[in-house]
């Protein structure tokens, strides 16, 4: 591993290292993907890091890598962290309850999941009533601004996140293929728009969401 990207992974743990000297041990980050997207679930991902196989090269917020290297950072996190897990909310759930509120319910099933409780959630900022905060898993819970690109555990748990919704939307592909879900995952391109227009929304559809219901 080059010096340079080693100085940058320390740099990326930093917030880690900081909670680990203020004596907090097993630290979860947390993240979600498919907050904004039309079609298909929110996912969320937690995982806890193990302190000593921490240096995972090219690990970043997964909206800067690739395909390819996010594939391949999600085997390395998932076999060398201390545990993981996953949480996903339907569409339909979507359409019957607030959004924001349904990000701290995410985050809470994911951390409620972990094999190991953790003594403090860490994940990146989410413009919320603190009261909301104190309903997560009854674990300390620090949401951090740009957390994903400043910490190495939301950083990894964006990875898992969004690798676990790509492939799920890539399979809702096969059976919507009108729709282009393996390229746009949801998301409300211009093409997506157009066949929603053109087909009707399918089952996966977030009906609450504008542009999905002309």
């Amino acid at each position: 591993m080059r010096f340079s990207e080693i100085k940058r992974i320390m740099s990326l743990r930093c917030c880690e290292d900081e909670l680990h000297s203020m004596g907090y041990d097993n630290i979860a980050g947390v993240d979600e993907v498919g907050r904004g997207s039309l079609a298909g679930p929110l996912v969320a991902a937690a995982v806890i890091l193990d302190r000593k196989n921490i240096m995972l090269e090219s690990i970043d917020d997964s909206k800067k890598l690739t395909p390819k290297i996010r594939q391949e950072l999600f085997k390395k996190i998932i076999a060398s962290c201390k545990c993981w897990s996953i949480a996903k909310i339907s569409p339909a759930q979507i359409d019957r309850e607030n959004i924001t509120e349904l990000n701290i319910k995410v985050f809470d099933i994911a951390i409620s999941r972990l094999k190991i409780r953790p003594d403090i959630a860490i994940s990146d900022f989410i413009n919320i009533d603190s009261s909301l905060l104190s309903t997560i898993s009854s674990t300390g819970f620090i949401p951090i601004a740009g957390g994903d690109e400043s910490s190495i555990s939301i950083a990894a748990a964006s990875i898992l996140a969004k690798v676990t919704r790509d492939r799920l939307m890539k399979r809702f592909a096969g059976t919507y293929p009108q729709y282009g879900f393996e390229k746009n995952k949801g998301y409300g391109t211009k093409k997506h728009l157009k066949s929603i227009k053109k087909y009707g929304p399918t089952r996966i559809h977030r009906t609450s969401f504008k542009g999905v219901l002309q």
